[in-house]
């Protein structure tokens, strides 16, 4: 399960810069995706959370202590975007372009 904060409950939606305190986070299986509200907005609860909906990926702007606490206890890789402003939906278009060339 591939997770990204973003800022709104949208498709279109930009990606979060702030982990912990984001709205909304996505969740995408490959399949079907997913936009829940944080409703943890901070701490240990967040990243349990996460462990519970399953993830094994984030693709995130930027971080600090807390991402790197999840690579670094869990078995969760951390993913950066390539482009300076993208979108949930350029997230959900590269993940299918990465598993058609595999």
């Amino acid at each position: 399960m591939i997770a990204t904060a973003i800022e709104t409950n949208s498709l279109n939606a930009p990606l979060s810069s702030r982990f912990g305190k984001a709205k909304y986070y996505a969740f995408f299986d490959g399949i079907s995706l997913t936009i829940k509200e944080n409703p943890h907005q901070t701490g240990n609860k967040l990243i349990e959370w996460l462990q519970q909906e399953k993830v094994s990926t984030l693709v995130m702007k930027e971080h600090g202590r807390k991402p790197c606490a999840l690579k670094a206890k869990h078995d969760i890789s951390i993913h950066y975007p390539l482009t300076a402003k993208p979108t949930l939906q350029e997230i959900v278009r590269i993940y299918f372009q990465i598993q058609s060339s595999s």
